[in-house]
């Protein structure tokens, strides 16, 4: 028969339960000091006993009796020379010492009571009454029945302690075999971090698991990664299919739009087309970075900052490269494409928006920072991180003529972040500036 988790939990926890609750009565019974011998009737109190019967005049023994009568007392009284027919004779034994010596030797006999024919015998000795038989001054008999406030063994330990015992063992061993059916999905865990949605699928453990719950979360994971393998690259192909023909269609409306006689409006019809292509770049870019899709190659981030900077000197805007790392070359890991877009995008938005750029990079241990300033009004500490949401601007109105759609910084963020940096928005005293920090490679 194959137990399923929970019922393994459900055993565990109730072994565990038992364990505990064995501790505890342990626990009680030592705390309060109840050993075999506390179970039984002290002897100085059986001889206070005895002492009270015997200088009680016999008319009033009984009522001394009814006195001393309890749930763990019962006592009677004989005549002279009666003995019970209770078993066996104790009284010479050497726990009974103390009962021997009892008032010059009146202790007649100390006996297990049988319990009546057919009934449970315990055979635990503590367990049933003791009976003890003292002879009183004048003769009579006193028969005292002690029964044990609860069930010890020879031992003194609680009754049942043995299966208390077995029930935590139970519980190691349950614990032992649930430890041994969790511990593979550590290494599932570490099989799925490593899924690619856009590359080869990645082969999870082989667990021998008899547990049916362990075997069926493996199968799922294997077939979650084939779906998003099939779903990523599904996407990607939809977008790369999208992207070839919306180009197709903008280079023969490039060609059309040169033939219109207004040059003005010529022009804002080739920025329009500029911008649908850029978009589509950018979601392109933006879809590959999302599935961990984006190229790695060793880039000098110095050399692509030139080449960006110089791109918008021919252009005929103010930008400039004011600082890069004193020894001239500042290694990264990265998607060349996804960087030239960034820092493109955030030049642009430089000039556009704040008259001119100023790039420096600095160099860190462990770090690169691209700094792009501006002489604009800088972006507010408590809107920074909102304006690197999608669809969010600076300029709340959403006329083109003012801006694009609110899409740049998010694309840049996405970029950024998916090559292990951050962006950050902020200013100075001349300005507006964002700062691009990526990882830097050390060789070796």
């Amino acid at each position: 028969m194959r137990f399923g988790l929970a019922a393994r939990l459900l055993a565990i926890g109730a072994s565990a339960l038992l364990a505990l609750w064995l501790a505890l009565i342990v626990l009680f019974y030592r705390t309060n000091d109840l050993s075999l011998a506390a179970t039984r009737l002290p002897a100085a109190q059986l001889s206070a006993m005895t002492e009270l019967l015997s200088t009680t005049p016999a008319d009033r023994r009984p009522l001394v009796l009814r006195a001393l009568q309890s749930s763990l007392l019962s006592l009677s009284l004989a005549p002279a020379a009666t003995t019970l027919d209770a078993g066996d004779d104790m009284s010479g034994q050497a726990e009974y010492e103390a009962y021997r010596t009892l008032d010059g030797g009146r202790l007649l006999s100390v006996r297990l009571w049988p319990p009546p024919d057919g009934a449970f015998r315990p055979k635990a000795r503590s367990a049933r009454p003791l009976v003890f038989e003292v002879m009183l001054t004048d003769g009579a008999v006193l028969v005292v029945e002690a029964r044990t406030p609860f069930l010890v063994t020879f031992f003194g330990q609680p009754a049942g302690l043995a299966a208390g015992f077995i029930g935590t063992l139970f519980a190691f061993i349950a614990l032992l075999l649930f430890h041994r059916e969790i511990r593979p999905l550590t290494q599932l865990a570490k099989a799925v971090d490593a899924i690619d949605p856009s590359g080869e699928p990645v082969p999870l453990p082989v667990i021998r698991s008899s547990t049916p719950e362990i075997r069926a979360l493996t199968r799922a994971f294997d077939r979650l990664q084939n779906r998003l393998r099939v779903m990523t690259r599904s996407r990607m192909a939809l977008i790369g299919g999208i992207q070839h023909d919306v180009r197709s269609f903008a280079t023969r409306l490039r060609l059309r739009l040169e033939r219109l006689p207004d040059p003005a409006e010529r022009e804002r019809a080739t920025a329009d087309i500029t911008d649908m292509i850029d978009l589509l770049d950018n979601a392109l870019l933006t879809s590959r970075a999302g599935v961990g899709a984006l190229e790695e190659e060793m880039l000098d981030l110095a050399e692509v900052l030139r080449g960006e900077v110089a791109d918008f000197r021919r252009a005929g805007l103010p930008a400039t490269l004011e600082a890069a790392p004193p020894d001239g070359e500042a290694w990264v890991i990265g998607d060349r494409l996804a960087l030239r877009r960034v820092v493109g995008n955030m030049v642009d938005n430089a000039v556009k928006y704040g008259q001119r750029a100023r790039v420096s990079l600095q160099a860190a241990d462990d770090r690169l920072t691209i700094v792009i300033a501006d002489d604009g009004p800088g972006f507010a500490e408590a809107d920074a991180e909102l304006l690197l949401e999608p669809f969010v601007r600076a300029e709340p109105s959403r006329a083109r003529a003012t801006g694009g759609a609110g899409l740049g910084l998010a694309v840049a963020r996405t970029l950024i972040e998916a090559q292990g940096g951050e962006i950050r928005l902020g200013k100075d005293e001349r300005g507006g500036k964002v700062e691009l920090t990526l990882p830097r490679f050390r060789p070796g």
